[in-house]
């Protein structure tokens, strides 16, 4: 009899772990970033945009960098041109922004403070083109 309950208890334990387990995995699957452009107009400031100028265009996504933590973010600058000068706004209060354009400054990882809505933008600089173009996306992380 006691060799039955010490296998009963082993056998409990090891059901009740992977249970665990597959819970805080689904739980990290679960997490999810999405990005879309800002519609013009919302947020405060407002959104607004000039997409493109002297044959010279601005985009860029976000996915997530991290799979435990959906606040990391790394941001990819899709744009065309040869940039002089980049500015990453995240929309939590927080920016990036120079003249030497490094990778880590045309793609950078950033964490947020919270999960929740965000409205970021890009504007940037470039040879042949004496204004800026910027554009705002909004990103949701959820855990």
């Amino acid at each position: 009899m006691k060799n039955n309950r010490k296998s009963i208890w082993k056998i409990t334990v090891s059901i009740f772990t992977a249970l665990m387990v597959l819970t805080l995995l689904s739980t990290a699957a679960s997490a999810s970033l999405t990005i879309y452009k800002t519609p013009l107009g919302a947020g405060t400031p407002p959104a607004t945009q000039r997409l493109t100028g002297g044959g010279n265009s601005i985009d860029y996504t976000a996915v997530a960098a991290s799979s435990t933590d959906p606040r990391i973010v790394q941001f990819k600058d899709l744009s065309r041109g040869k940039e002089t000068y980049i500015r990453w706004d995240f929309g939590d209060g927080t920016s990036l922004s120079g003249t030497k354009i490094t990778p880590q400054l045309k793609n950078p990882v950033h964490k947020f403070p919270k999960t929740g809505y965000y409205i970021s933008g890009l504007t940037i600089r470039c040879t042949g083109y004496n204004g800026l173009l910027w554009v705002h996306k909004t990103l949701i992380i959820k855990a």
